[in-house]
């Protein structure tokens, strides 16, 4: 598996002739001198059941695992998860994970694809909660098959979108959904703290405008939804599960998100399991964040991280789509990943580098017209010197890029590129919400810290640089403003030009790979093979990217 000629087993013998074996429970033990200390490691097989088919969900996790050779990281065919608002089979990914999980270390697993069939059917099914909850306790088999397998698992607090659209949401979302959001806004401060007149009149407004049957059919859905988290706290509870991570997707200090996490937190509480069950801002990032864990604990070893902020408020500063300081966000994360914070740089296995936003957060499309605090609250120059600093000292780096939500940093990309550190890095991301960010990144600096193929450590950066930066904050927007006016298409409605489209996405990414990227990474080409667009809208890409060296890596 693994082409190390200094690799000896546990009695001192060579390992030569277990390269390419594909016993998964083998327990040889491997030692390897890296940084001038020991690392055990095996050859581990981990099953990983995604929240949905998006790129993010799918693809970010297998493109960390393949930084290591020793992780055989085995996802079920996209095919078989479903396509968005159309629900995986889920009887027949069942029959697939109990066949994998017979020879595997350990498994991680999403509640609303094994349960609803994916994420956007967690939010639109009508299922009872019987049937729910058969599909919950055959998780318990998963044990039954193999009683060594470590299960990771995952489930959300259902999220309530601000605004109208019944894109991820339910079709009535589409002319409602505001109101939703601010009659469960409402009524939570009510409950909690009481309301103000206005607040009141606001209510009674809210109350008249929204159809009863749709209310039914929301908190209907919601309360199932929480009965299912229970019964999956349950299964933690009698040590079926060994971990559980629940992200809150957008989410709000108020309404039926937040009164539903309070829910949850008093059963974690009550069944006293605060140290087997997080509970924290995000969602699509938890696949990568499930996999450190795994990854620090199959190697024994608690990694300490030393955060560094580019703006004086960075830690205070409550991003977009989330309820509380980034601060806390952090710490969330990286405990997730099964590391540890350290307030001293020189014990840190890894620096995590955040590009914070100067006083309030901002949309990446929006940085043509950045507030003043941008510029008054925050100092890039000083934060990329202290990059190049960390990196003389040979300190390992991750940079998560969460001064604007949607999108990384024009201004940080170039001046990190402009100083050749973009190659340097163990790590980069910059896209949709903080959060969604941070878990990517943190898991990406973990397993990048013992990995030996520079060519997936780089692809993994460049992959994010073109994406969440190219992409998300440049090429978008272009083509939403120039492109699709012409074709007579929009944002989530590409009229059959998809093919169009992605060409010329494809150049432009291109022209930022050559222009910014390309001189940090001598001696590397880029081959970009595919774009594809999921979902088929706007929001996203998933891009089918190669570095090629002449020098094997």
């Amino acid at each position: 598996m693994v082409e190390y000629p200094e690799f000896i087993d546990n009695v001192g013998n060579p390992v030569e002739t277990l390269i390419g074996r594909t016993d998964i429970n083998l327990k040889v033990r491997i030692t390897k001198r890296i940084c001038n200390k020991e690392r055990w490691v095996k050859i581990v097989k981990i099953v990983y059941i995604p929240l949905d088919e998006r790129p993010c969900n799918y693809f970010y996790p297998s493109m960390i695992a393949s930084m290591d050779k020793n992780i055989n990281f085995i996802t079920p065919a996209i095919a078989q998860l479903g396509k968005k608002k159309k629900p995986a089979d889920v009887k027949e990914l069942w029959r697939w994970l109990e066949n994998e999980v017979q020879d595997c270390d350990a498994a991680i697993l999403s509640v609303e694809m094994l349960v609803y069939g994916g994420l956007l059917y967690s939010r639109i099914h009508q299922m009872t909660f019987d049937e729910c909850k058969k599909r919950v306790n055959r998780i318990r088999r998963l044990k039954a098959i193999n009683p060594k397998l470590n299960l990771f698992v995952s489930t959300l607090v259902m999220r309530t979108p601000t605004y109208n659209s019944n894109e991820e949401e339910p079709h009535y979302y589409d002319k409602y959904g505001e109101a939703i959001f601010r009659y469960g806004w409402l009524c939570d401060k009510k409950n909690r703290e009481g309301l103000t007149s206005i607040e009141a009149d606001e209510l009674e407004r809210v109350c008249h405008i929204i159809p009863k049957e749709f209310i039914d059919d929301y908190t209907r859905r919601r309360e199932i939804n929480i009965k299912v988290c229970k019964e999956v706290l349950t299964l933690v509870k009698e040590g079926v599960i060994d971990f559980l991570a629940i992200p809150q997707d957008d989410s709000a200090p108020y309404g039926f998100t937040a009164a539903d996490q309070r829910v949850i937190i008093e059963e974690i509480e009550s069944c006293r399991l605060q140290s087997r069950v997080y509970i924290y801002p995000g969602a699509d990032e938890v696949g990568c964040t499930l996999l450190a864990r795994i990854y620090t604990q199959l190697l024994g070893k608690k990694n300490l991280i030393y955060v560094y902020y580019s703006s004086t408020m960075g830690g205070q500063i409550i991003p977009k789509y989330e309820d509380r300081p980034l601060g806390e966000s952090i710490k969330a994360h990286i405990i997730a990943a099964g590391a540890l914070m350290t307030d001293d740089v020189k014990e840190a296995d890894l620096i995590l580098m955040v590009n914070s936003p100067g006083k309030l957060m901002q949309e990446s499309w929006e940085q043509d017209r950045k507030d003043i605090t941008y510029n008054h609250y925050r100092n890039l120059r000083e934060f990329v010197e202290r990059i190049k600093y960390y990196l003389k000292q040979h300190k390992k780096c991750i940079v998560a890029d969460v001064a604007f939500s949607n999108g990384g940093d024009t201004e940080l990309i170039d001046m990190m590129a402009q100083e050749q550190l973009l190659n340097k890095l163990y790590g980069y991301a910059g896209w949709n919400t903080a959060c969604n960010t941070l878990g990517t990144v943190i898991s990406t600096g973990i397993v990048g810290l013992y990995s030996d193929v520079k060519s997936k450590r780089y692809e993994n950066i460049v992959y994010h640089l073109l994406e969440d930066w190219g992409y998300q904050s440049l090429v978008r927007q272009q083509v939403v403003n120039d492109l699709l006016p012409e074709l007579q298409a929009s944002y989530y409605n590409l009229s059959g030009h998809e093919e169009v489209i992605k060409k010329v996405i494809r150049q432009r990414l291109v022209e930022i790979w050559e222009k910014f990227i390309q001189s940090n990474f001598d001696g590397w080409s880029l081959n970009l093979k595919q774009i594809d667009i999921p979902w088929h809208r706007m929001f996203e890409i998933y891009i089918d990217i190669s570095l090629e060296n002449s020098i094997d890596s």
